[in-house]
């Protein structure tokens, strides 16, 4: 008994010694904590937030929609000076080339067949033939 009671009391002291001096570096770790730190403790804790049965009230000059009209100057504005850029104008002959390329594509696909039977059966037997390896297939049909 003796034995034991001398290394608990050993280890609880020198345990109580260090729990002590890790708490007052704590305790200086968060005195020295950057502006933020408080801000983001009172995040996690949910601190400062509104209650969802409180009902806000609007003041009248921050009704919702009041800068309506401002944006849509601005996009106005906006739209204009787009407009007036040179590089926003379409070549003179864009739409005729446009118009040339899906003619040519749809030439391209006019001549194939619609039907969904496109290959012939010589040609289903060879794409097999392709995929045939006999210690697989052999060893597949030996499992059944």
């Amino acid at each position: 008994m003796k034995n034991t009671t001398i290394p608990l009391i050993g280890v609880s002291c020198l345990l109580l010694a260090g729990c002590t001096g890790s708490y007052s570096k704590m305790r200086d770790a968060v005195n020295q904590a950057p502006d933020w730190y408080e801000t983001r403790r009172a995040e996690i804790r949910g601190e400062g937030y509104p209650k969802l049965v409180e009902v806000p009230t609007i003041a009248e000059d921050d009704l919702p929609g009041k800068t309506l009209p401002a944006s849509a100057e601005r996009v106005n504005e906006l739209t204009a000076a787009f407009a007036a850029n040179a590089r926003a104008e379409l070549p003179a002959n864009g739409p005729a080339e446009i118009a040339a390329v899906g003619a040519e594509i749809r030439q391209q696909f006019a001549g194939l067949d619609l039907s969904s039977n496109f290959l012939t059966d010589a040609e289903i037997t060879a794409i097999r033939e392709s995929f045939n390896v006999p210690r697989v297939t052999q060893g597949l049909k030996g499992q059944r």
